[in-house]
């Protein structure tokens, strides 16, 4: 009797959280794959079996006609391709039917982030006591300032990603060092804290024993007003608030930060491939991904009133 398209499905996530892959990650592949799942109850396919190529290429090609991105298509089928995989070498499969199918050619994105004056404002805005002027906050806005602003700095200064300072344990920091256990395919690196970071650090240590006084807090840096450990979503739905208090006109989340970083980096010198160490890449072809779009920018400026016409239109 042929397993149902759902228990093979749930295998597969299985042996992703046996494998110890991040949440997030698992959390992506069960998304992508319901929906999958649902365009092939739709084409009335329920066996694993019946799955051929035509209908992947289908899938995706829906994909596209919704406007989606290349690149969200791609991944789409990387998911699809990695639960074909592991389905041939359980050897509940004997073909794969995704090795037929090719990956949309992805367009170069030119990528843009954040200016200086824009990160300040949000830093000031994070700052909610100071801010808003408060004269006698209470100890939770006092508390939340702090640990805001720290937020947005940590986003700023480093490069880290938000699943990654959301996992950050007192123990983690050491002098000028944070040891980033929880990185992306659980590899650790090291990256150094600034001295803003680290004062700001020492504020909101302080602020937090004050409001916390001798309750019991998580080990981990960052916590909510209850001293539980701060969520990835509680994270990003700040970042949005704050950006928008800013006034800042462009996507505002952890990961703009992220590119912030790493372009400010490189603009001051910094290689690229001390950059992917600091940005745990696998590889330093992705950071220069950053390099290329702050490159173009570089272009624009440089050639600015140096165009062909505009040098004619000046010597006549």
């Amino acid at each position: 009797m042929l397993n149902l398209l759902d228990d093979y499905i749930d295998e597969f996530i299985f042996n992703c959280q046996s494998r110890d892959l991040s949440q997030g990650t698992v959390t992506r592949y069960t998304k992508m794959l319901n929906i999958f799942k649902v365009f092939l109850h739709e084409e009335e396919i329920d066996e694993i079996e019946k799955i051929k190529a035509i209908h992947i290429r289908k899938f995706l090609l829906e994909l596209k006609q919704k406007d989606r991105k290349e690149s969200y298509i791609n991944t789409f089928l990387k998911v699809i391709r990695s639960l074909f995989t592991f389905l041939v070498d359980e050897e509940y499969l004997q073909i794969n039917p995704t090795t037929k199918v090719k990956f949309f050619k992805e367009t170069q994105a030119i990528i843009t982030t954040f200016t200086d004056d824009e990160v300040i404002k949000m830093i000031e805005v994070a700052d909610e006591v100071r801010y808003r002027k408060i004269k006698k906050p209470r100890s939770f806005t006092k508390f939340k300032s702090e640990r805001n602003k720290l937020i947005v700095m940590m986003l700023a200064d480093t490069a880290i990603r938000v699943n990654e300072l959301c996992s950050i344990k007192n123990e983690d920091i050491n002098d000028d060092r944070l040891l980033i256990t929880q990185g992306k395919g659980n590899k650790e690196r090291i990256v150094y804290l600034s001295l803003p970071i680290l004062l700001q650090i020492s504020k909101y240590k302080k602020v937090m024993q004050k409001h916390f006084q001798n309750t019991v807090t998580e080990e981990y840096l960052l916590v909510n007003k209850i001293g539980d450990k701060m969520t990835v979503d509680a994270i990003q739905i700040l970042i949005r608030k704050i950006g928008k208090e800013a006034n800042v006109n462009k996507r505002c989340s952890p990961h703009t930060f992220r590119h912030y970083a790493a372009q400010t980096l490189l603009k001051n010198g910094v290689d690229t491939y001390s950059v992917s160490r600091i940005l745990g890449h696998t590889s330093a072809r992705i950071t220069e991904i950053y390099l290329r779009s702050m490159m173009t920018d570089d272009v624009i400026t440089n050639t600015r009133n140096k165009s062909p016409l505009s040098l004619i239109k000046r010597r006549r």
